[in-house]
Formats: C-alpha cells, sequence, structure tokens
C-alpha cells in the first residue's frame, strides 16, 4: 500500500484497527458504512485514507488482526492446557456466550466468508487463507497429541481439525437459525466426544 506525504498520524494504528475489526465483526462488512467505521475508530477521513486507503484495505487488515489475536490466545491456552483441553475450551466459550448475551457473534472468518465469496476476489482468497491458517493450527496441535499418545482417533490430525471447526461453526450457525436446546446439546456432544 502506497502512502503519501502528509501530517504524521495523531492515533495508534493497532488500536484504531481493533476498533474497526471490532465493528466489522458486529456489523459485518456490506453492512458498515465507511463513515460509521470512522466513528467507530474515531479518526476522520484524511487520516483513514492516509493509513488504510480504502475500505477493502482496512477490511483485510482487520483480517488479519483477528486470525493473529485468534492464534496468539489458542497458541497461549494450548500452550497452557494442550491442545484437546483448548478445543474444548472454544466449546465452553460458545455455549458461555450463548447464555450470557442469548446470540453467538461467531467466527469473524466464517461471517466474512459468507458475506464474501465471490463476490470480492481479495477478500475471499485472503479469507481461504487466514481459515486455513487456523486449521493448520489445529491439525498440528492435535498430530502432537497423537504422537504422544493422549488422543486416540482413527482419523488423521487433518481430518479430526476439519470436523471440529465445522462442527463448532455449524453450532454457531444452527444457534443463529434459531436451533432448540435439544439440537444444541447434540452438536456440542459431538463436539467433545471428538476430542475426548
Amino acid at each position: 500500500m502506497r502512502r503519501t506525504k502528509g501530517r504524521p498520524k495523531s492515533f495508534d494504528e493497532q488500536e484504531v484497527l481493533g476498533l474497526a475489526m471490532d465493528y466489522f465483526w458486529k456489523h459485518g462488512y456490506e453492512n458498515s458504512s465507511l463513515d460509521d467505521v470512522l466513528k467507530a475508530m474515531g479518526i476522520s477521513k484524511g487520516s483513514f485514507y492516509h493509513v488504510f486507503g480504502s475500505k477493502e484495505e482496512l477490511f483485510s487488515k482487520c483480517l488479519e488482526l483477528y486470525r493473529k489475536r485468534q492464534l496468539d490466545y489458542l497458541q497461549s491456552l494450548k500452550k497452557e492446557i494442550g491442545a484437546k483441553a483448548t478445543m474444548l475450551k472454544l466449546v465452553e466459550m460458545t455455549l458461555d456466550e450463548l447464555k450470557t448475551t442469548g446470540r453467538l457473534t461467531g467466527c469473524l472468518l466464517m461471517n466474512s466468508g459468507k458475506e464474501c465469496y465471490g463476490r470480492y476476489e481479495d477478500l475471499s482468497r485472503q479469507i481461504k487463507e487466514e481459515y486455513l491458517t487456523m486449521q493448520n493450527f489445529f491439525a498440528d496441535a492435535l498430530q502432537e497429541d497423537i504422537d504422544n499418545g493422549t488422543l486416540n482417533t482413527s482419523l488423521s490430525a487433518k481430518e479430526l481439525s476439519t470436523r471440529f471447526m465445522n462442527t463448532l461453526n455449524g453450532l454457531v450457525l444452527s444457534v443463529q437459525a434459531g436451533a432448540t436446546d435439544e439440537m444444541v446439546e447434540s452438536i456440542v456432544k459431538q463436539l467433545k466426544e471428538m476430542v475426548e
């Protein structure tokens, strides 16, 4: 991205990027007008164009930030409690959000994939790459558990990672579509059985 000469920025780029990410996560890419995003970020249009260039470039940076934050958190958690416990913790956090708020926000990458796939070529490609990075993290973590004998499965680590991620995201979509408590319990049971 080219930056033009001008006044030095008077804000913390990572901080305002986090604010933009949260706004996009809550409202989606299409439903977020540039004016509303700028209001959430607390910066002017001039500063925005100088630093971020366009709404699509900003959203791309938000996706990178989301993936980085998620991976940092998951790596820290895995180091502390192990791969299986980390995956079960994700299920627990999802259920806690549902109990606390009555809804599920879902994964920014999955939400964005539903919204952007096939409509924005660069964003579609990036979302796919970011999602694969997350899948590879889980596959590598599960492989460690398989290798050290703490996880016994007939599936490869990659297959198990794919099934777990798809089922967890399916849980979110099911809740967003009005799934009953019994349906939620059934999906949660499937998730736990995969890694226990």
